[in-house]
């Protein structure tokens, strides 16, 4: 395709809120952080290949169902608290976490799926995070 020369009328879509089709058999509950693995959305786990795409602003129970048989809604830029799998102190604000499951987050793991930064400590267990998928 050739590039364009002219004004073009071009399909725009709020992406605070994306829909991302479910992995066969997931259940994925409000507030967890969500991956998409292999092109279906899953509960984030430390797998390689995932790509964090956001948090489940709703429960998606896609248990019966096939691959793409549902779909989750996702935030995709907001701060949100989250559970810190280390001891966290003030001079993590700024810090890069990582996810190691649906709902914890660390400075490393194995595979590294990057989730956001830390932009408060709240508790030596929890932390507000900013997630800013695809900005």
């Amino acid at each position: 395709m050739t590039a364009i020369t002219a004004s073009k009328n071009v399909r725009r879509q709020e992406a605070n809120i994306l829909h991302f089709k479910a992995k066969a058999g997931e259940k994925i509950p409000a507030g967890a952080l969500v991956v998409v693995a292999s092109g279906y959305a899953e509960n984030l786990t430390d797998k390689a290949g995932a790509v964090f795409v956001g948090v489940a602003s709703e429960t998606c129970d896609n248990t019966g169902g096939a691959a793409g048989a549902k779909e989750v809604r996702v935030w995709q830029y907001g701060a949100f608290d989250m559970a810190a799998g280390f001891s966290a102190a003030q001079t993590d604000v700024g810090a890069a976490v990582v996810g190691t499951d649906n709902q914890t987050v660390a400075k490393t793991s194995t595979n590294s799926v990057a989730v956001g930064r830390v932009v408060e400590r709240l508790s030596s267990s929890k932390i507000r995070v900013l997630i800013n998928c695809g900005r």
